[in-house]
């Protein structure tokens, strides 16, 4: 019964900054139809932004942590306005093939800007945490935990209940008519590109602590799993990003487990999470909480 509570435990745990990236996930895809592979990776660079200051420049952990998010903001909204409006007429898989370029691009300035040698993060918070069925629960994680649902609920509760939201769903299901009617598009655009790289900086800032290091591409590692939880809750639905994150986290943490338990198979965690998403897309393609009008 313990070994079945720490599973969930950590599952939980991971789960969180998986959702919180799989929010950023759909939002994107929610305000464009498009899959951001660079999306992770932007939380990497915001990372390396945050160590330069916090530990190289010795600035309180708030304001380097303040400044990595800008500066994701201002990457994802320069790709944005220099990319993304450059292809508004071009099909969507062009636009995601895209943002492989980003990424590739970004890869490239971490090495040449920062080094392949692996720099630390402090937490945002400390402190001995809180124990759960023998697991302890860092503050810096809670803190995780706290902020992915807040943001969650908070950005479903905007698109659901304001007219800028509708705008939002609006423009991802027929631009020339969102257009017409008066909605914003650049500025749908830019919101949905900005508010995306935030988060991804926010999930980056968040488990590169625990993770150990900061080095080039270690946030896109966990790109798949994020992917993994906006296709399992539906990619059309925020909560069902988060909540697919934590299904994802949680299967990862049960397949860890029974790795340790009777086998030593190499990649079992990832493969189950693409197990998980091939009979999410065949029994319920549009995921488990999304549709075509829901938030």
């Amino acid at each position: 019964m313990r070994t079945v509570l720490q599973v969930c435990v950590f599952g939980l745990i991971n789960g969180g900054i998986y959702g919180l990236l799989a929010l950023g996930v759909v939002l994107v895809y929610r305000g464009s139809r498009v899959l951001n592979l660079a999306h992770a990776e932007i939380g990497t660079f915001a990372a390396y932004v945050a160590c330069l200051l916090v530990v190289n420049a010795h600035l309180p952990w708030a304001v380097g942590g303040l400044a990595a998010i800008v500066v994701a903001i201002v990457l994802g909204v320069a790709f944005e306005r220099g990319v993304v409006q450059f292809m508004r007429d071009a099909d969507r898989l062009s636009v995601a093939v895209a943002t492989i370029g980003l990424l590739t691009l970004l890869v490239s300035v971490e090495f040449f800007a920062f080094g392949q040698s692996p720099r630390q993060l402090p937490p945002a918070l400390t402190g001995s945490g809180v124990t759960v069925a023998g697991v302890v629960i860092s503050p810096n994680r809670i803190l995780g935990l706290a902020v992915a649902a807040g943001l969650g609920l908070g950005l479903s509760a905007l698109l659901k209940r304001t007219d800028f939201g509708l705008g939002v769903l609006a423009a991802s299901q027929d631009a020339r008519a969102a257009r017409l009617v008066g909605v914003p598009l650049a500025r749908v655009s830019m919101f949905v590109w900005g508010t995306s790289a935030a988060l991804a900086a926010v999930a980056a800032l968040l488990i590169a602590p625990d993770l150990g290091s900061v080095h080039p591409a270690f946030m896109s590692g966990l790109y798949i799993y994020a992917l993994a939880g906006a296709l399992v809750g539906g990619l059309t639905s925020l909560p069902g990003a988060f909540v697919g994150g934590l299904a994802v986290g949680l299967l990862q943490a049960t397949v860890n487990q029974l790795t340790l338990d009777i086998t030593s198979v190499r990649g079992l965690p990832v493969d189950a999470v693409f197990a998980l998403i091939l009979v999410v897309l065949l029994v319920r393609p549009q995921g488990l909480l999304g549709s075509k009008a829901s938030v």
